[in-house]
């Protein structure tokens, strides 16, 4: 992004503990033209929070970096894996528990009442399947005329995934659990502010460290093995099922905050994970 203004970004506390290692670091726009990829031994993707707009173009920038002398971390490969969600479907045939999902190409044909009873809840998400930010994500009833009008619009020519409201995520929150260099590092718990259902800190959520119960820690290995290879970077958004088990929401491997800010030492663990790489 040109500008991470309305953003809450922690990369700058990375700065530091790369420069001990013998590392400079400078923050690029993914937007910006003619840049010399070749310059630099390595490029990680960040906080392109606007790619969803444009996905075409920020896949042909990553092209670029990856056919330059740098290394691309994240890979081009595992970006154009985890771009579309569908990648939930692959995850969940490993018998990974993944929260249940509908995909559908357009909402034109369907009602929000057949949703909600073919997947057992009063309440549904609909959501694209590129995005991020929360972007163009609905919750409906049956009842939510205005809301399902939008998201009709919204969704009429577009694919989409649709999701059971849990409400676990507003009584308990949402875990995420972060690894570099494949280990785990730490983990956060995001709930969301009264009245909303996203977590995101820009949607008024709020952010706490964690440890996590032995039963998520498991379950974020399982989504981590399997992937099949080591990654520099990994975040796993878990929620508790209303049967109390782990399921994965999303596996964020592009561009997902890794909130250094909530716990002192994992600025440092990045470093040695993206040191290792080179070493």
């Amino acid at each position: 992004m040109d500008s991470l203004e309305g953003f809450f970004a922690y990369d700058e506390l990375t700065h530091e503990p790369l420069a001990g290692l013998g590392w400079s670091v400078d923050a690029i726009p993914w937007r910006r033209p003619d840049v010399d990829w070749d310059q630099f031994d390595a490029v990680v993707i960040r906080s392109p929070w606007d790619y969803q707009k444009d996905p075409g173009l920020f896949l042909e920038t990553l092209a670029r970096i990856e056919r330059s002398g740098a290394r691309l971390e994240n890979s081009l490969a595992r970006v154009r894996w985890n771009l579309q969600k569908t990648y939930l479907k692959e995850i969940a045939s490993k018998g990974v528990p993944t929260v249940p999902t509908l995909w559908l190409s357009g909402l034109a044909d369907r009602s929000i009442a057949d949703l909600c009873l073919e997947l057992g809840s009063d309440e549904i998400v609909v959501k694209p399947i590129v995005g991020a930010n929360a972007d163009d994500t609905f919750r409906l009833a049956s009842a939510s005329e205005g809301d399902v009008a939008l998201a009709m619009a919204c969704f009429r020519d577009r694919d989409l995934m649709v999701q059971p409201f849990l409400r676990e995520i507003v009584e308990r929150g949402e875990y995420s659990l972060f690894y570099f260099g494949g280990e785990y590092s730490h983990a956060v718990l995001k709930k969301p502010k009264p009245g909303d259902f996203r977590v995101q800190e820009e949607h008024g959520g709020a952010i706490c460290p964690v440890t996590p119960e032995p039963d998520l820690l498991a379950a974020g290995r399982r989504v981590m093995d399997s992937l099949g290879e080591t990654l520099l970077y990994a975040r796993v958004d878990l929620v508790r099922l209303p049967g109390g088990e782990p399921a994965l929401m999303e596996l964020e491997l592009i561009e997902p905050s890794l909130y250094f800010s909530y716990d002192a030492e994992s600025p440092k663990r990045f470093a040695r994970a993206l040191d290792r790489l080179f070493r």
